[in-house]
């Protein structure tokens, strides 16, 4: 067994994550086993299910669970997608139906995953029980969105309330997605590394030209929420600002946006033409996807094709990390020191990690 990791609470004397973390499998299991089995994950926006039944998968590739998003009587409900009989799949595409059947042996369910017949066993004793009905995941809706966790030990609260208050005047309501500006990419590096280089604003003027531009660095703040991050900064010009009504916090400011981190893996992106979601799974300990998506306001579209619009950030966030990921594996390094001013959102994130891997 590899030794624990911990990182000192004090940042001006920390050391940051050890290269190991990233390159052993061992520490990798745990973080799927410790963290990402235990957080909470989004579904998809509620304007977006067409549904009754819609599959889905708890973190393909890491995770990798198989569950059932149902919708009747305006009641969202999450279930094993598994049957209770012989552990078959219920159900591989979206469908309209009221009630789901398995199409091994014939068991059949309701959409809130309470057993309701199923042949061939008139003679089985003490059936049926508890047990034979479809296990029930945890669901949270917050604003427009649907979110789930298998064992929800990460509580997430204390992030949506900050949204809540600071952007209870943003038009939640009006945002819709857009697939034609989302985008799902696969990077060889860590699913850590990219939420790291994230969570600072520090790399922006060595690695974001255009979006240095439009931002002013020296007003970048970062506030530490529970298993939350929040980072924002002002703009150099009030058009790209977000339009912030009087009474609410810094209506007297430029803010360009608001970056929210949810741990471990989700980020929240609030800008005056709308909110871009990243979500960072992880694949293997060398390889991450990235799934991007845009909802853009009413009237709104996402910049496209420009220095500082988000597919060229992207891309230059996604080279990188990638690089970073290579250079960790040198038998030069293994650790390096935080940057008090910049980099108090990574420390926070590496404490995190040892908290639930430890």
């Amino acid at each position: 067994m590899l030794k624990k990791i911990s990182i000192n609470k004090d940042i001006s004397i920390a050391n940051t994550m050890p290269s190991s973390y990233y390159l052993e499998d061992y520490y990798y299991e745990l973080s799927i086993n410790n963290i990402f089995k235990n957080s909470w994950q989004i579904i998809m926006d509620k304007k977006s299910l067409k549904s009754n039944i819609s599959p889905i998968i708890f973190l393909k590739d890491s995770v990798n669970e198989s569950l059932l998003l149902t919708f009747k009587n305006n009641k969202y409900t999450c279930l094993s997608n598994v049957c209770t009989h012989r552990g078959n799949l219920l159900c591989t595409k979206k469908n309209n139906s009221n009630s789901i059947r398995c199409k091994y042996h014939g068991r059949v369910f309701n959409l809130e995953g309470d057993f309701l017949s199923t042949p061939g066993f008139e003679n089985v004793k003490n059936f049926p029980q508890n047990s034979d009905n479809l296990n029930k995941i945890k669901l949270k809706i917050w604003k427009n969105f649907i979110f789930n966790s298998l064992n929800p030990v990460i509580d997430i609260a204390d992030v949506l309330e900050d949204i809540d208050n600071r952007l209870g005047w943003y038009p939640f309501n009006k945002l819709s997605y857009d697939q034609s500006n989302s985008s799902t990419y696969i990077i060889d590096a860590h699913w850590a590394l990219y939420c790291e280089n994230y969570l600072e604003g520090f790399h922006v003027p060595f690695v974001h030209k255009g979006l240095n531009q439009d931002i002013n660095l020296d007003t970048y703040n970062t506030k530490l929420l529970n298993n939350g991050v929040l980072q924002y900064t002002m703009s150099k010009t009030k058009k790209d600002a977000l339009k912030i009504p009087a009474n609410y916090i810094n209506s007297n400011k430029d803010v360009y946006a608001y970056y929210y981190w949810i741990f471990p893996n989700m980020m929240f992106n609030f800008y005056s033409w709308g909110l871009s979601i990243n979500i960072i799974e992880p694949i293997t300990k060398d390889k991450s996807r990235i799934r991007f998506l845009s909802y853009p306001l009413d009237g709104y579209k996402q910049p496209q094709n420009i220095d500082s619009s988000l597919d060229k950030v992207e891309a230059e966030d996604q080279e990188i990390v990638c690089n970073v990921h290579k250079g960790i594996k040198s038998q030069f390094y293994n650790k390096g020191r935080y940057s008090v001013k910049y980099e108090t959102g990574i420390h926070h994130f590496h404490r995190l990690i040892c908290k639930h891997i430890n």
